[in-house]
């Protein structure tokens, strides 16, 4: 057994310990379950609703109810948990040593268990989690259109890790401000969640249902989001994958872009024109990252190409951190009452999102 095998284990097992340490703490801070304000588990809906033509107002997604100022619920403890976390931790050490080449599959198994000791979900809900849709108005697709943000993964991010170094291009000034909003912020801050800037942001297509002129389509809005953000979103391919309905993109894989009808995904049938979202993951040192993403437009809702780039082009935008607003005269509108373009504030956000800080 050499002298880094040992520490490697030493190392693995007191991260195990940090990271139940700060279950625990979230345990008593927030209540079972509960994660710090602004943390990625918790947010908002962020799918269109149907604007009706009888006037009746568009329903909204329910927002969880906010907590009393100075409230904290009380937590239930079992006295026996702390012995109970402090066993697994011991069968950590054991099982790193036994299958020093499995560590990483011991300590989320550890992971797992210690949060059933706790009372917790099987996994920390780090991540977006599925939204509903909400029909609205884009142009002339009349009432047919709404779009879903897909769940991210959940967990700390094994073996991924954001880009690092310089910025790759330039902080966007836009001199615009309008409503806007973020998917998710860091914890505690306004500051979002979004892509390092100092490194690209791939994007594959799949090419298969692909509308004619689709390269051309995809390299325009990669451009726009690209100016607006000041993210070098960049296109290296095309890809066999497909779109994963409750899944989320593996982090690290380039953002997919993909067509496809309700036979090929069923959650496209009815009203949705597209759906997409990012997939976010959260490292050790509590920082969130957004590490991939996918976006699946309907090939039966969209017969034009305007059609095609204003849907892509707000899809993309949620893939990149952007949440609806109120304002119709955003493209990122709940509702949308024919913007087909970014207005003042989604310029602004988008801005935001590209002028956080690299890692």
């Amino acid at each position: 057994m050499g002298m880094f095998e040992s520490a490697g284990r030493r190392r693995r097992a007191a991260e195990m310990q940090r990271r139940l340490a700060q279950l625990d703490e979230w345990d008593r801070r927030y209540g079972l379950g509960g994660a710090p304000p602004g943390h990625p588990s918790a947010r908002p809906d962020t799918t269109w609703r149907h604007h009706s033509p009888a006037g009746e107002a568009p329903l909204r997604a329910l927002d969880p109810s906010p907590r009393p100022p100075g409230h904290r619920p009380v937590r239930q403890r079992r006295r026996t948990g702390r012995w109970l976390v402090l066993l697994l931790v011991v069968a950590l050490g054991v099982g790193a040593y036994l299958y020093p080449g499995s560590a990483g599959v011991v300590l989320d198994r550890a992971t797992a268990a210690g949060r059933a000791v706790l009372g917790l979900p099987a996994q920390e809900p780090e991540a977006l989690a599925p939204a509903g849709g909400r029909d609205s108005r884009l142009g002339d697709l009349g009432d047919r259109l709404q779009d879903a943000v897909v769940p991210a993964l959940q967990g700390t991010p094994w073996g991924w890790e954001p880009a690092r170094g310089d910025r790759v291009l330039p902080v966007v000034h836009p001199g615009t401000s309008g409503e806007h909003a973020f998917v998710a912020t860091q914890p505690g801050t306004d500051v979002p969640v979004g892509f390092s800037p100092c490194g690209p942001v791939e994007v594959a297509v799949n090419p298969d249902r692909a509308p004619r002129g689709y390269t051309r389509l995809v390299q325009d809005s990669l451009a726009r989001l690209s100016a607006a953000s000041g993210l070098q979103l960049v296109l290296v391919g095309e890809t066999d994958d497909t779109w994963r309905g409750g899944e989320a993109r593996r982090a690290g894989l380039p953002v997919l872009v993909s067509w496809a009808d309700a036979d090929d995904v069923p959650e496209l049938a009815g009203q949705p024109a597209g759906m997409g979202g990012p997939t976010m993951m959260t490292g050790a040192d509590d920082r969130s990252w957004s590490a991939s993403g996918q976006v699946v437009l309907d090939v039966g809702d969209l017969s034009s190409p305007r059609q095609h780039a204003t849907v892509l082009d707000h899809e993309l935008a949620h893939v990149l951190g952007l949440d609806h607003v109120d304002d119709p005269h955003e493209l990122m509108a709940a509702v949308n009452r024919g913007q087909t373009g970014f207005g003042p504030g989604d310029l602004e956000g988008l801005a935001a999102l590209g002028a956080i800080s690299c890692p």
